[in-house]
């Protein structure tokens, strides 16, 4: 099951890369998509740490990182935030980060 929970954050991770490499090439070289690319190299990087108790540390901040640049990245973007869209992402990594607990006691 462990390995199913890893799998998800590698594919979340190399999503969350490929729509910021995406928007580079759409939009060219911007801070916020490199530190999006840059954070998703940083979350297949933190699952392939064998301490487990680091790894929901890092997760968690990754996350919250993340949270904080898609609410910049709607603001600067759009002018408006998407309530719905970053609800449901923030229960995603809630559930994310409650099965890697999971695995570690």
């Amino acid at each position: 099951m462990d390995i199913i929970v890893y799998v998800l954050i590698g594919v979340y991770a190399l999503l969350t890369g490929i729509a910021g490499l995406y928007q580079w090439k759409e939009h060219g070289y911007q801070i916020r998509t490199f530190l999006f690319v840059l954070l998703s190299i940083g979350i297949h990087v933190t699952i392939f740490i064998p301490n487990k108790a680091l790894v929901l540390v890092l997760l968690i901040l990754e996350f919250v990182l993340l949270h904080v640049f898609a609410v910049a990245e709607g603001l600067l973007t759009n002018k408006q935030l998407r309530y719905s869209h970053h609800i449901v992402r923030f229960i995603f990594h809630c559930i994310l980060l409650l099965l890697v607990y999971k695995f570690i006691v």
